[in-house]
């Protein structure tokens, strides 16, 4: 049987392809026509096919033959000279995959979306089950998820069996993209020894290791049920006790860049007027800014009791990522 993956080229999807590699799955990669592919292991049960979300006979070439997909490939980035490229990625593209994998006869596809389409909360962690009412987006990438997910019962209806995967805030080894900024924190963190912290680091977040992703993504296609959402995370903790965290796991300290609210909001208006005048990307966004204000703790429990999802925990996370990045940990940690 033939899995085909999406998005292999990115952070997650590297990890992914090695790890079904690792398995003996034979895989079809679904790569863009520019897309580099040199780093990709070498193995004859890996097939690499150039083809684009756009165009939908050629999604159905690629497709063909494949009983499993696994669909990574989005435009994650926190700004776009045209706003219209997440919709079109995000969501064009995931309902052109969606109609070709029912052409070609896929069985079933997991779909990786985020934990951010539930929604901020200042009370509970969420549930995959929380409807986002009254709670506006606060950025085209968070709304083009969101949209995307919408589209998935009317594919339903037509026989694909179509499993969500919503990862949270995912780091670790691997390729230092934009879908990777928390091991870039953790990077300058070691070796300028600081740490930005917006809003005195209060705010919570829920941090996932990407190896517990990959891990959490095949147990979606193994056990996942057809129309349900999953959370892929492991713990809630704020920003400030995250540097806390790694502190402790790295016995390195840093100086605590404490930013006002204020500032962050100024900069990112400014960085908004050169990128619009210049095309120059911006260092931060307003929506960045404001995601970053609010609190995004989730619960696990549902992939944890249907799947036997078993993350690892964030210290031997961060552990495993320092090592990676050259630096020493500290032998046991409280």
């Amino acid at each position: 049987m033939i899995a085909a993956i999406s998005g292999s080229t990115g952070f997650i999807g590297r990890h992914l392809v090695r790890s079904l590699l690792r398995d003996g799955q034979r895989l079809r990669l679904l790569v863009r026509s520019h897309s580099r592919v040199e780093e990709l292991p070498d193995s004859p049960l890996l097939e690499v096919v150039r083809t684009d979300l756009f165009d939908l006979s050629s999604l159905k070439e690629a497709l063909a033959g494949c009983r499993q997909l696994y669909h990574l490939a989005a435009y994650a980035r926190n700004w776009s000279p045209d706003r219209e490229l997440f919709l079109k990625v995000n969501v064009v593209g995931f309902r052109n995959i969606m109609e070709a994998a029912l052409v070609t006869g896929l069985q079933r596809l997991v779909l990786v979306s985020s934990s951010v389409v539930s929604g901020p909360s200042d009370s509970e962690p969420v549930t995959e089950d929380r409807r986002r009412e009254h709670i506006p987006f606060f950025t085209d990438y968070e709304a083009s998820k969101a949209l995307a997910e919408q589209l998935i019962p009317g594919y339903l209806e037509r026989g694909l069996e179509i499993i969500t995967a919503r990862p949270t805030r995912v780091y670790g080894p691997g390729l230092m993209s934009e879908a990777n900024s928390v091991t870039r924190l953790i990077k300058t963190y070691l070796r300028y020894r600081v740490c930005p912290l917006l809003n005195q680091g209060l705010e919570t977040g829920n941090y996932v290791y990407v190896e517990d992703v990959v891990c959490g993504l095949k147990l979606l296609m193994a056990r996942g049920q057809s129309g349900q959402a999953y959370f892929l995370g492991d713990e809630n903790i704020s920003l400030a006790g995250f540097y806390d965290r790694l502190e402790q796991v790295s016995g390195r300290r840093a100086w605590r860049l404490r930013i006002p609210t204020s500032l962050a909001l100024a900069v990112a208006r400014i960085e908004a007027w050169k990128a619009r005048n210049f095309g120059l990307y911006p260092l931060i966004t307003e929506g960045w800014v404001r995601t970053f204000l609010q609190n995004w703790p989730v619960n696990c429990d549902k992939a944890r009791q249907q799947l036997g999802y078993r993350p690892r925990g964030l210290t031997e996370g961060l552990r495993l990522t320092c090592e990676w990045l050259g630096y020493r940990t500290v032998d046991k940690v409280a």
